[in-house]
């Protein structure tokens, strides 16, 4: 059956015009600037139309500190689509025993029946040994063409394995995404406090400096520039970090920096609240102090970070405090993560596009266009064009919306950003020419996403 956009302004990453758009099969068939077919019709008078969002940064129905993240990929995809996002590229962990292609495997069992977006996976690499080398090349010929390492946490990457990882995987045409922090100091900060009694939440961000975050991101462009290979620094929340990206790009480094929502906008005085409530935004790295904030909207803007992704990690506030309390009162024990995957293209749209810091075409760009093609996805996702799935945003600018956890469509009992004010906000979404979403409301069925093979990256 066609569907026919009408009487809309489209926004791609290059261009910002009034067309309507004809989608067929799953396809765009025609952008034109008036479209007169049989079909059903949307109506986007006064509206932007946009290429759905794509969400390279989120763990879903995963294992991470002990624990399972509550979402399953039913309501996940239920907040995704609700809040503008088609495709969302998850990061699975490798368990001990498993290998990446059963990691894979068993996440696709997962998602399968219950998304009702697209989907593909990033898995995190746990285990450095040669068969998972072997695996490596073997995925990327057959669609998986990205990889996740951590330099903190108990599957941390040493030194040797940061330069085999990175040098497999980008000789071959994969891409690998990074979290940076400098274990070792963390580790030796976080025991000093402790020994001192600074055990509560409070403690969270000074023994994660900033300086932690900054000296790991410089030694992985470092590696990545000698061996010649793309690398992408994940959730970066500090404008010194920020720096070593653009100055790694001006000699020639294929580096890429990516921001979230809740570094653009919150900061670290969160942590000082009253009883458990900064156990909501224990993250890693931490919130910053608020000076950076602006810097990373200027690096957004310019073209130093050049994606925007959630890191979506369920953890319900209750068990954040559960688990501080039952495994000795100190701070390392709060699981780290926050929800966001509903909220990140309304707050980007708000704060960005409404408060004047982005464009419209980089508003798209960097929730939409620039993580397609970090996924291997451009231009089948991220774009307006013939050919391309129509995956559609319709976004009413003028939408006056309060965020609460109560009209949010995930497991947990909290978000991050309850309360804020937001001027803008998706109202329809649709994937492969599917309404998912109409007016806000859900008007679908569960499994109707599809699991995504990739192209090897290409370098942009």
């Amino acid at each position: 059956m066609n569907l026919i956009i009408k009487n809309g302004v489209l926004v791609t990453a290059g261009e910002v015009f009034k067309a309507d758009i004809l989608a067929t099969d799953g396809k765009i068939e025609a952008i034109s600037t008036q479209i007169d077919t049989e079909g059903e019709v949307i109506d986007a008078s006064g509206k932007f139309v946009c290429p759905a969002g794509v969400e390279i940064h989120t763990h879903i129905d995963g294992i991470l500190h002990g624990m399972r993240t509550v979402d399953d990929w039913f309501c996940a995809s239920l907040g995704a689509a609700a809040g503008g996002t088609t495709t969302v590229v998850d990061f699975p962990m490798q368990d001990q025993d498993k290998t990446l292609r059963e990691t894979i495997e068993a996440y696709i069992q997962r998602a399968a029946g219950k998304s009702i977006v697209d989907f593909a996976f990033t898995p995190i690499i746990s285990q450095y040994n040669d068969e998972t080398y072997r695996e490596i090349p073997e995925l990327i010929a057959e669609g998986f063409p990205t990889f996740k390492v951590f330099m903190y946490y108990n599957w941390k990457v040493n030194d040797y394995d940061l330069a085999r990882v990175l040098d497999v995987t980008g000789t071959n045409g994969g891409l690998v995404h990074i979290h940076c922090e400098n274990a070792g100091t963390i580790d030796y900060l976080a025991d000093k406090a402790i020994r001192e009694g600074k055990t509560g939440v409070e403690w969270h961000a000074p023994t994660r400096p900033v300086s932690t975050e900054v000296e790991a991101t410089h030694r992985v462009i470092q590696v990545a520039g000698e061996l010649g290979v793309p690398v992408l620094i994940v959730h970066m929340s500090a404008g010194q970090a920020v720096e070593e990206v653009a100055k790694g790009r001006a000699r020639g480094v294929k580096v890429y920096g990516e921001a979230m929502p809740h570094f653009l906008l919150l900061d670290n005085s969160i942590y000082q609240r009253p009883g458990y409530e900064g156990m909501k935004y224990v993250i890693t790295p931490p919130l910053r102090d608020k000076v950076n904030q602006e810097i990373l909207w200027a690096n957004l803007r310019s073209g130093a970070l050049q994606t925007v992704g959630s890191d979506h990690c369920a953890f319900p506030y209750k068990d954040k405090i559960r688990l501080f309390e039952t495994r000795g009162a100190i701070f390392p024990m709060i699981p780290h993560g926050a929800p966001g995957i509903e909220t990140r293209i309304p707050l980007i749209f708000s704060e960005g596009v409404s408060k004047g810091r982005l464009s419209l075409t980089r508003f798209v760009e960097v929730v939409s266009t620039n993580p397609a093609k970090f996924a291997g996805l451009y231009p089948q996702k991220g774009t307006l064009a013939i050919g391309s799935d129509a995956d559609i945003v319709i976004i009413d600018p003028e939408m006056e919306v309060v965020i609460s956890n109560d009209m949010l469509h995930g497991n947990t009992d909290y978000t991050p950003f309850e309360g804020w004010k937001l001027k803008g906000y998706p109202v329809t979404t649709i994937c492969r020419g599917k309404v998912l979403i109409r007016d806000r409301e859900f008007v679908s069925q569960p499994g109707g996403g599809q699991f995504l093979k990739r192209k090897q990256f290409e370098a942009f």
